[in-house]
Formats: structure tokens, sequence, C-alpha cells
């Protein structure tokens, strides 16, 4: 696609002021798009419009204004920590249901709807996951989703939508609730110790700008009424982390094991299978690391 016919095409990002949506937002502004978004709180941007996900006539009014090509719904409650439970589920679940009906009542169809679900939906398992697998997600956020994936589902005759199952990722900005941007933040401040949970185990944790080229790339391929695994299939050690960060600060933290972090029957590998999305939109997974990572958040 030629650069000249990008430059028309309108993308709508809800929740376009969270972690991901300003990378997003940021990326494909300089792919070429011409980029708009929901946010909760009144922004200085015009092309950011107040908009709540859980009033469906405040979605149609901000679509019916826009009339996008592409739409990417990222507005979520995903913090799997959150307490408010009912929360989680009206927003992860009514608001996804807002947006399709909104789009349903527009007199056009976008040329692809991207909806973020999560890795969480497979629950805690062993090894490489593939989306052939039956989700077994264990607690509230992961539970949500599937509710909202399968949900979705009633959608795939009539719109042309991808769902994406994102694994961990990471980058500038992420708030310093979630793990690595706490270690991170230990690290800046220079404090000598660190409370966590099992360091032992394996993950995933992806560059947000992976994820955000993923999801550029996924709306300009021809995928539709598909679930696609977001993910570079590389598991690290929690230690590796540490160990990558004491030679970015230049010293060491001591590490204390609060017995509140560690989950029961904790898996010791959990990754995805990228085979689908690079059979979409290529591998170019190794282009992004965790060291490049951890620096750029480090040295913010």
């Amino acid at each position: 696609m030629k650069m000249v016919e990008l430059s028309k095409k309108k993308v709508f990002i809800t929740g376009i002021s969270g972690f991901t949506g300003i990378h997003l937002e940021k990326h494909l502004i300089n792919e070429g798009f011409d980029v708009y978004g929901s946010t909760l709180a009144q922004a200085d941007n015009p092309k950011h419009l107040s908009c709540n996900i859980l009033n469906e006539q405040d979605l149609f009014e901000t679509l019916r204004f826009v009339k996008p090509d592409y739409i990417i719904h990222l507005a979520a409650v995903s913090f799997v920590a959150s307490e408010n439970m009912q929360n989680i589920y009206n927003v992860n679940i009514f608001g996804t249901l807002n947006l399709l009906e909104a789009i349903e009542r527009l007199n056009y169809i976008p040329d692809k709807i991207l909806i973020a679900s999560s890795g969480a939906v497979y629950g805690n398992r062993e090894g490489e996951l593939d989306e052939s697998m039956c989700p077994q997600p264990v607690n509230h956020y992961g539970n949500s989703k599937l509710v909202m994936e399968n949900m979705i589902r009633s959608y795939f005759d009539r719109q042309n939508i991808v769902i994406t199952r994102p694994f961990n990722y990471t980058g500038v900005g992420q708030e310093s609730h979630f793990l690595v941007p706490k270690i991170v933040s230990h690290f800046k401040e220079n404090k000598s110790e660190i409370a966590l949970g099992n360091i032992d185990v394996y993950r995933e944790f992806n560059d947000v700008s992976f994820v955000v080229e993923c999801y550029e790339k996924l709306i300009k391929s021809d995928v539709k009424s598909e679930i696609v695994n977001v993910c570079s299939g590389s598991a690290i050690n929690i230690k590796e982390i540490i160990s990558v960060l004491e030679g970015l600060s230049r010293r060491k933290i001591s590490v204390t094991i609060n017995p509140k972090f560690v989950r029961k029957n904790e898996i010791q590998t959990l990754c995805g299978s990228r085979k689908k999305l690079n059979s979409i939109i290529g591998d170019f997974h190794r282009n992004y690391d965790i060291e490049n990572t951890l620096s750029k958040m480090f040295n913010h």
C-alpha cells in the first residue's frame, strides 16, 4: 500500500491515552495513518475525543463523527490484581459489546476491527500455548477476556474482526504496579532491596513497540474472524531482568521473597506460540530484545 493511500486511512483507538494507546498512536502516525481515539478525560488533542465505552450512544456518536477505516479496541481494565471485580467485567465485556453494537448501527463496515484480548485466557499452563488450546483462565481478568471473546464470535459473520491475545509486554510509561516497571523503578531510585514473588519462573516480557507493530501489520492484513497470539515465543527468567538492570545501574540489589506475591502451583515456563502470527505478518520478533527494552526504561 502506498504511503499516499495510507495517509487517507483513519484509525480509531479506544483507550488512546493508556500505556499501549500512547505507543500505538505514535507508531501509526509515523506509518502515515490519521489517528483518532477515545479517552475518559478531557484532552488538549482535538483528535482525542472524550468518550465513555460504557455508554453505547456516546460511542456511536463518536464513531459516526470519525468514521474510521480501522478500529483498535484497547480500552480495558488490564491489571490482574484489580480488586474491583464488577468493574473488570463491566469494562472488558460490556464496554466491548457497546463498541460492537455502536459499529453495527453505522452505515458502513470498517476495513478491520482489532480487539485486544489477552494471553491470560490460557491460564497457568506449562509450555508453548497456541490458539487451538481450550482456554482455562484462573482469574477474573482472564475470565472477563474469555467471555468477551465468546461474545465477539457472534459478530464474525458481519464484521471484519481479529482478536489478539497479547502475552506479557512492557516498556516506557507502564504503571509501576506491573512487575518490570516495579523492578526498574527500584533500580532508578537506588533502593537496596526489592520484594518479589517467585523469581525462578520463565515468562514472556515483550517490548510494547513489538506489540504495536504487530497490531499495525494485523489491521493491514487480510485476516478476519480469527484469534491470534501476539507473542515472541521467548520466555525469560525474572533473574535475568534483574541481572540486566544490575549491569545498567552498576550495582546489586537484594531480593526478598514475599509469600503474598507467590502464587500456588506456579507454572515454571509460560509462553505463546508465534506460528500463526508469523504466518500472517512474518517474523520480526528478533528486532526487539529485553536488554534494549530495559535500557530504554531505565534511562527514560
